[in-house]
């Protein structure tokens, strides 16, 4: 991996210290299901040995020594330090530390043994490296033969499911209240706003870490570095937020492009950009319109073949 990648990855998780009580606050609030579907989806046994990759605020480790009976360890690592601080306090107040390890550990090069985990779980992780084959190939090795593998992505369900129609109905409804100038949507709403008030600077980097690894490469991905692929699933949600400030939060902490440029911007262009922003929002509210966060996973479960 190359000193450009590795400073990449560091500089993505180092922009969300900042933010961290904020990022907790939402992800709590809206991944919490998600993170119980995939858990659901992984099949935790009461011995297993799990690993949670880019575990954040740790919404998906947390909740597995709430499984009955459940003796076994967890491990959760992350390169950001404020997250890993952030989610080892929240384990110390759940009484669940002594049951989970944090580490900061890059997920293209796992520091464990191989067969050293009984499943594999990912949340909203795997676009944030650059090289997802390495990641993955990773997670196999670090799996027993026969363990499970389930990786949730941020996405939009196949289209052809009926999901995918339901779904799509849910976004002509959406595109058509923002015609009418009734809804506003995160985070393209602030997306938007950000490139007309904080252009794009020539070292902006941190948000290269995103790319388009869309759902059937994937896993395509994930069979080609020797994993079994069983199912594949979808939940999607939307919610509604009550005032422009937390609407603000939420992009502002969830949106890695607007973290940067605000970080580098002058004083006067981040207080423009965040007044027209309520400005817009205030508008939309007084006419009785809504500010809406859609989110959802795609789930992909696969499994460690026994016979390599």
């Amino acid at each position: 991996m190359s000193n450009f990648n590795s400073n990449l990855k560091q500089q993505d998780a180092d922009s969300y210290d900042p933010v961290v009580s904020q990022f907790d606050h939402f992800t709590t609030r809206l991944s919490e299901p998600l993170a119980a579907h995939l858990l659901n989806l992984a099949g935790i046994s009461v011995s297993d040995r799990v690993l949670d990759v880019g575990t954040g605020t740790g919404v998906v480790a947390l909740q597995i020594p709430q499984f009955p009976g459940f003796r076994g360890r967890v491990a959760a690592i992350d390169l950001s330090e404020g997250m890993l601080a952030h989610a080892k306090h929240k384990a110390h107040q759940q009484g669940s530390d002594k049951i989970i390890d944090f580490y900061k550990m890059d997920a293209e090069k796992l520091d464990f043994e191989g067969s050293s985990f009984d499943k594999v779980v990912s949340l909203y992780a795997v676009h944030h490296f650059p090289s997802p084959k390495a990641a993955l190939s990773e997670m196999l090795r670090v799996l027993a033969p026969g363990g499970k593998l389930v990786i949730g992505v941020g996405s939009g369900p196949q289209l052809l499911s009926l999901s995918g129609i339901a779904a799509g109905f849910r976004h002509l409804k959406r595109e058509w209240l923002k015609l009418r100038g009734k809804q506003l949507v995160a985070p393209e709403f602030l997306n938007r706003l950000a490139e007309k008030h904080l252009p794009r600077m020539s070292a902006e980097s941190t948000h290269t870490v995103h790319h388009s690894l869309n759902n059937s490469n994937l896993c395509k991905l994930i069979k080609e570095v020797g994993f079994q692929l069983i199912a594949t699933d979808w939940q999607g949600h939307q919610a509604t937020l009550l005032t422009a400030e937390e609407f603000w939060e939420l992009q502002r902490t969830f949106s890695s492009t607007v973290r940067e440029r605000i970080s580098q911007a002058n004083k006067q262009n981040a207080e423009s950009l965040k007044a027209d922003f309520l400005q817009v929002c205030h508008q939309v509210q007084t006419s009785g319109g809504s500010l809406v966060y859609p989110y959802a996973a795609f789930f992909i479960v696969a499994q460690h073949p026994s016979h390599l």
